[in-house]
């Protein structure tokens, strides 16, 4: 499955602003902010995770099975979710039933018979509106992975990776792809 776009819900900072200013130790907090917003999507893209609320758009090839990995979480249960057949004419058909989601971490459709094409899922993904919501775990490893990302500035010779400290957080929330 392959996502097709990520469209952010929430307008928020995924972290605290005054907290951040610390964690940095710089004083202009509106100025280092943007570093947190890389940071939370570097992060985002590693661990294929939404931080704050997001709408996932994703396209499936046809099924080969009844079940179906949604490659975005976490997915809260009563979360919106679309499921369409994309015809031959790139038009889309509603599936409205015949499916049912199991929430989570790790979310996953499953189908009462394999759907006859492509299919494309729209549905809400992430821990909440508010950086409040995100894990205390992952709340860090944005600022430490926003630190590293400023002290690196400007430094074409750094190796394009995340922090130590944030990559190891990360590899817990992380899917396993075989």
């Amino acid at each position: 499955m392959r996502i097709i776009s990520r469209t952010p819900i929430s307008t928020a900072a995924p972290v605290d602003p005054t907290d951040f200013t610390d964690h940095m130790r710089v004083d202009d907090a509106l100025g280092s902010l943007r570093y947190a917003f890389t940071a939370a999507r570097e992060i985002e893209a590693y661990a294929d995770i939404a931080l704050l609320d997001q709408t996932i758009t994703a396209q499936a090839d046809p099924l080969t099975g009844k079940v179906l990995s949604l490659p975005v979480g976490p997915v809260a249960l009563g979360a919106s979710v679309v499921v369409e057949l994309i015809e031959l004419d790139g038009s889309a058909t509603p599936i409205p039933s015949g499916w049912f989601l199991v929430a989570g971490p790790r979310p996953q459709l499953f189908f009462d018979t394999i759907p006859g094409g492509p299919i494309r899922v729209t549905y809400t993904a992430g821990y909440g509106a508010e950086a409040s919501t995100i894990p205390d775990d992952l709340t860090h490893a944005i600022m430490d992975q926003a630190l590293k990302l400023y002290d690196m500035r400007g430094d074409v010779d750094a190796p394009a990776t995340l922090a130590p400290s944030a990559a190891r957080i990360c590899a817990r929330y992380r899917r396993v792809k075989v």
